[in-house]
């Protein structure tokens, strides 16, 4: 027998305790003529670990963390209110989304608003600094490890390379056993900064898919200033 599991919206997010309000804030609202059973299946459809019996209180909150970028997701709900808070433009874009969707499935009036917080864009893109790094760093290492091997077969000596050439040379098939089990993780890395930027003009009603070749050279070509200026740049 197969088993099936749905992948849910939200499915690289696992329960917490904690939940930290100092971060950047976006809240998204919900409101209307629905149960607390409705809400707590909305958030069920969208998001793992959460208990399938409705909670036997008048409101429910639970948090999260996302296990690849580190944000964070609160959600509360009670019956005709939810709010969801989350440090990550991109989760409040899903939810919205997502939920406006089944809301309509269902026939139910819903009232939706966001409050979004422009300051949660650098943050997010904070925490996804240093994988990025490393991914970007690990492919450099990998073609330069390749170069070396291939003057190591045309130059008898050498000595002439500095430390970190020979090291990175030594190390050339362990890199490169590496970055080949690592290559979908810098594909998810891009994917997640795209998601980002197109949800951060979305928001304002602006389409900037047209910019998405740009971003990706931006990517290529990434330092942390350099990426948060094409965020922040105005010429969509």
């Amino acid at each position: 027998m197969v088993r099936q599991y749905a992948i849910k919206p939200l499915s690289l997010h696992q329960r917490t305790h904690a939940y930290d309000s100092s971060r950047p804030q976006n809240v998204l609202k919900l409101s209307g003529q629905f149960s607390m059973a409705e809400a707590h299946s909305w958030a069920n459809f969208c998001l793992p670990e959460l208990p399938e019996k409705v909670p036997p209180t008048d409101q429910a909150q639970f948090n999260f963390a996302s296990t690849f970028t580190g944000t964070q997701l609160e959600c509360t709900y009670s019956k005709g209110q939810a709010m969801f808070r989350s440090d990550n433009l991109s989760t409040i874009a899903i939810l919205r989304d997502v939920l406006s969707k089944e809301a309509t499935k269902k026939k139910l009036k819903v009232d939706i608003s966001c409050d979004i917080n422009d300051d949660s864009v650098a943050h997010t893109l904070q925490l996804l600094h240093p994988k990025l790094e490393y991914q970007l760093n690990l492919a450099k290492k990998v073609h330069l490890a390749e170069a070396l091997k291939e003057l190591r077969m045309s130059q008898n000596d050498m000595s002439f390379l500095s430390e970190e050439f020979v090291d990175i040379l030594n190390k050339g098939d362990d890199l490169a056993s590496e970055h080949r089990k690592q290559t979908a993780h810098l594909e998810r890395i891009y994917g997640v900064i795209t998601d980002l930027y197109i949800d951060k003009f979305k928001f304002n009603g602006t389409s900037v898919k047209h910019r998405i070749p740009q971003l990706l050279q931006a990517l290529d070509n990434y330092t942390f200033d350099s990426l948060l200026a094409f965020f922040q740049g105005q010429n969509v």
